[in-house]
């Protein structure tokens, strides 16, 4: 049974990126796993400050905030889902502070790593083109490898601006079907 921890970096609830996680999230689910859901917008996450004192007094960060929830989680999950809107070709803010912040995975200190443990991607953007992703797919492919994360897959979603888009298409079943074979 996986263990899995789902990153929402979107701040509109119930939008396009949050109904794409939880179509995942009910298809991995239906399937046994246990899903961690963090919505980052309500959580504080300061930005990393690159002191590189990762794992001083046996904590991932000296930063004192909400990002040790996370730490924990993914120390104990086998599979993170990253998911965010697109926003200015890149990252929303609330996920990209948590990407800075994995810097403790790849210390030379580190006690726990990211080596093997499985990663998906579910995004979405309003523009019309796919080509939006390239900016978020080059940090993604680039960010677990040298993590050491295997990719599970990927889902970006375009065309998806106003709240409900997201229900056009097969968007919401190509998620579910992600989580649904996770456990494989």
């Amino acid at each position: 049974m996986k263990k899995i921890v789902c990153l929402l970096g979107s701040p509109r609830v119930n939008g396009n990126s949050e109904r794409l996680a939880k179509a995942f999230v009910i298809g991995a689910e239906s399937q046994g796993a246990k899903v961690r859901f963090f919505r980052l917008q309500n959580m504080n996450i300061k930005g990393c400050i690159d002191c590189r004192r990762c794992w001083e007094n046996g904590k991932h960060c000296v930063i004192n905030d909400d990002m040790a929830q996370i730490y924990e989680a993914i120390d104990e999950c086998n599979v993170i889902v990253f998911v965010t809107p697109v926003y200015w070709y890149s990252w929303s803010a609330q996920i990209k502070v948590v990407w800075d912040r994995m810097l403790p995975y790849i210390s030379e200190k580190a006690k726990f790593t990211l080596k093997d443990k499985e990663c998906i991607l579910l995004a979405t953007a309003g523009d019309v083109y796919e080509s939006a992703f390239n900016g978020v797919l080059e940090s993604f492919d680039r960010s677990i490898s040298l993590l050491g994360l295997k990719e599970r897959g990927k889902i970006c979603a375009y065309n998806v601006y106003d709240i409900g888009d997201i229900e056009q298409g097969d968007w919401l079943d190509r998620a579910k079907e992600l989580g649904i074979n996770i456990n494989k």
